[in-house]
């Protein structure tokens, strides 16, 4: 039975004679894909509607098919769902003549603000109330998102500082307005990074090597910290542990090479006893003239045994064998 408070009565006369003859008194046309504005949807927004007379042709569009996607949301009606709307409205599939696509992907019509577009807007605000430093630039360390609003009006951007108390940042809110309206508001932050130096492996680099423009690259950074005073590049330097290609060489890992110490016939030297499990010291005296990599003669102080010793660089001595000739 059909519901007077659903469809007119003339429609209820026009679908009472179509029910008597052969030709179907409603056509459906089904587009693939179809976008639409609003919160509800409706018939007439989502397929081609013909009937027989306008007034039919109204009301068939404004039968009611549920909510409308929410953005960037995507819904689908097939045939069997609109047939079974238009019969819950008292026009049953006999008069109805489907065409077109076998089901409808319904999209909604929105507005996209792109982050990009918000994180210029906050950094033009911010390059004029709060200039950078020299020798740093502020840098987005929040990135916001897109605003998606439903489609209509013009798009603008409204940009404002916020209160934010924390060293080195600033935060900037950016409010998206579609038509007038408020669509969103979005946070974006920045930090300043600092611009400066480092040194980086540009081979691997073994423990003792001297550091030359040939085994380190110097390169331009950016970091959050304040970049050091004075900083110069550790050519010259001797590698305290093994570095890998590509690795940036910190303070602690290189140092300035001690001079080497030439040993002086009739000094005192340091002896340094080294075996399986011990490590002794004892004072010597150098027999004759030497410098870091030669071998003297050296007599211990305390047994007065004579050993040939190598010199090392500090200018201690280390023994070779347990005792020569006087």
């Amino acid at each position: 039975m059909i519901r007077t408070s659903m469809l007119s009565l003339v429609v209820l006369a026009a679908l009472a004679g179509a029910a008597r003859g052969a030709e179907p008194t409603l056509q459906v046309h089904l587009p693939r894909a179809i976008q639409v504005d609003g919160d509800a949807l409706s018939l007439g927004m989502i397929t081609v509607i013909r009937a027989a007379g306008e007034t039919m042709t109204q009301e068939v569009s404004a039968i009611p098919m549920g909510r409308a996607p929410l953005p960037r949301e995507e819904i689908t009606l097939d045939r069997a769902t609109i047939l079974g709307r238009l019969a819950s409205h008292g026009i049953p599939a006999s008069q109805v003549q489907m065409s077109g696509a076998d089901k409808v992907v319904v999209g909604r019509k929105d507005t996209v603000i792109a982050a990009e577009e918000i994180r210029k807007a906050a950094e033009t605000l911010l390059a004029k109330t709060r200039p950078s430093p020299a020798g740093a630039r502020w840098r987005v360390c929040r990135e916001p998102k897109d605003v998606v609003a439903p489609a209509g009006g013009q798009v603008s951007l409204e940009a404002r500082p916020a209160d934010r108390k924390v060293t080195g940042e600033a935060e900037i809110e950016v409010a998206a307005l579609v038509g007038g309206r408020l669509a969103g508001t979005r946070t974006v932050v920045f930090r300043l990074a600092y611009e400066q130096c480092e040194a980086v492996a540009a081979v691997d680099i073994p423990a003792g090597a001297v550091l030359t423009p040939e085994n380190v690259t110097v390169r331009t950074t950016t970091s959050d910290q304040t970049p050091p005073a004075n900083w110069t590049p550790p050519f010259g330097q001797v590698a305290v542990q093994p570095l890998r290609a590509g690795a940036v060489i910190r303070p602690a890992q290189a140092r300035t090479p001690q001079p080497a110490t030439n040993v002086r016939r009739s000094s005192t030297v340091l002896m340094r006893i080294h075996g399986s499990g011990y490590a002794l010291t004892a004072l010597g005296q150098a027999l004759d003239d030497g410098c870091p990599g030669q071998c003297i003669r050296v007599r211990n102080v305390d047994s007065s045994r004579v050993v040939m010793a190598k010199i090392n660089a500090d200018g201690s001595v280390e023994p070779l064998v347990e005792e020569v000739k006087k």
